[in-house]
């Protein structure tokens, strides 16, 4: 009788191991697919206007977005990863005659990206003597709709929605 409770035990343990290896593997292999609503309420900004709560912006920010009043300005956040925790992005302007099709892998138009608290940082890849140009973007909000951040190097804010 003793023996079996120790079975039955084990195969309580195993199986609860199994379901946590399960859902850590499915938690990273379908990182792009979570969709989480972040309500910031009005009192939760900082006296810089800068949002202050914590969320889960890298499964949020997957995709395509547009701006909203440049039309012809365009962003991609994708969960591949570019090392040390960053990931890759890329931008374009079709008022340049510039597409997303037109864009060389990993050249310009493309980025690192990666979550820093409340941040976004971005690190622009060019061509011209293989300079690496880092920004800092404050996320001012960010949905399953919209996403609107502040450029530390110009205060600009840019209001882009999902597409």
């Amino acid at each position: 009788m003793q023996a079996k409770k120790v079975k039955i035990v084990i195969c309580v343990l195993l199986c609860g191991i199994l379901l946590m290896v399960v859902l850590y593997v499915n938690k990273f292999l379908h990182r792009d697919s979570v969709v989480v609503a972040v309500d910031v309420p009005a009192d939760a900004y900082g006296t810089d206007g800068v949002a202050i709560y914590e969320c889960e912006m890298d499964s949020l920010i997957f995709g395509k977005w547009q701006h909203t009043t440049d039309t012809t300005w365009f962003r991609v956040y994708t969960s591949e990863p570019a090392g040390e925790g960053y990931f890759w992005g890329r931008e374009w302007d079709t008022s340049e005659d510039i597409y997303e099709s037109d864009l060389m892998p990993y050249g310009n138009g493309w980025f690192k990206w990666k979550k820093d608290d409340k941040k976004v940082v971005e690190i622009q890849m060019t061509e011209i003597n293989g300079t690496i140009i880092p920004y800092e973007y404050d996320v001012l909000k960010l949905d399953v709709e919209q996403l609107q951040f502040k450029e530390n190097f110009s205060s600009e804010k840019h209001l882009f929605r999902k597409i």
